[in-house]
């Protein structure tokens, strides 16, 4: 069997090609057998779901995620769904919270990365909106119900909200926030980001390598058919969460996302030319 491991440590390597085919063969496995990895499946918003909320974790179960608390009250709303990706060995089992008897919980049999767990979900979502949470972050209804409304009334590809500090210690990054205006941004916080469905499906949603600058990189693929003001950042929605705990979290971080700009580089993907577009943007005041 293809291992998502053996896919990493070829990318650790800097041996992308290698990578890529050996995610591939892991992925075609791992879509091929989704039905058994279903532990429960509640059918009652088959019609009418406009919103898919997911959520990916490698804990044990759903209890152990910070971000189910405080979002009872948009989760329990009729057309809006929960969606439970457990990425891993035993990451699904026991899962209990206050809206657990409406969650469609996935147990994955090995860690597949965040990216491609996030993209389970939105295999088996049914609604027209994407909404991708952090399990380790913290948020409200009302900034998840801002999130998702900005995405589905003005009809935006992705919309993004601010990331907070959660504690008072934790660093934070400097695209956590952008301001207190709404205005095209690129998705660079796919832990608290709302996608148009039909568009996230069309471009293949996000690279299953990446763990840091998926969101620019599918972005980045988009843009080649539309244009920077159908991305969205929205400062009234917002999810606390640290980028880093410490300097050497922090130098951890930015050690990968320079594997990953590599891997972009690798694949014809050039970041300048989508910051150029969001200034451009900008400067004609689009929105």
């Amino acid at each position: 069997m293809a291992s998502y491991t053996q896919a990493t440590g070829h990318f650790e390597n800097g041996e992308f090609a290698k990578a890529q085919q050996a995610v591939s063969a892991c992925l075609q496995e791992t879509y091929a057998n989704i039905h058994r990895f279903v532990l429960t499946e509640n059918l009652q918003n088959i019609y009418g779901t406009k919103v898919s909320v997911i959520v990916v974790s490698h804990r044990s179960g759903l209890e152990a995620c910070e971000i189910g608390r405080g979002i009872e009250e948009f989760i329990r709303r009729p057309d809006v769904e929960l969606i439970f990706v457990g990425n891993g060995p035993g990451a699904a089992e026991g899962a209990s919270s206050p809206y657990a008897d409406k969650a469609r919980i996935f147990g994955l049999p090995e860690n597949i990365g965040c990216s491609a767990a996030r993209n389970v979900g939105a295999y088996v979502a049914r609604g027209c909106c994407l909404l991708f949470l952090d399990d380790d972050a913290s948020t409200d209804a009302a900034d998840l119900d801002l999130l998702a409304g900005t995405c589905i009334e003005r009809g935006a590809m992705a919309v993004r909200g601010r990331i907070a500090p959660k504690s008072g210690a934790g660093l934070t990054g400097n695209h956590y926030n952008l301001g207190d205006s709404l205005k095209p941004a690129p998705p660079t916080t796919e832990g608290f980001s709302a996608w148009q469905a039909s568009a996230f499906e069309k471009y293949g949603g996000f690279d299953p390598l990446l763990a840091g600058h998926e969101g620019m990189d599918l972005c980045c693929r988009m843009l080649g058919e539309t244009d920077a003001k159908q991305f969205l950042y929205q400062p009234g929605a917002v999810m606390r969460h640290d980028y880093a705990g410490d300097d050497r979290q922090r130098l951890q971080k930015v050690e990968k996302l320079q594997l990953s700009d590599r891997y972009l580089a690798f694949k014809g993907i050039d970041k300048d030319r989508v910051a150029v577009a969001f200034k451009e943007v900008e400067k004609a005041d689009a929105v």
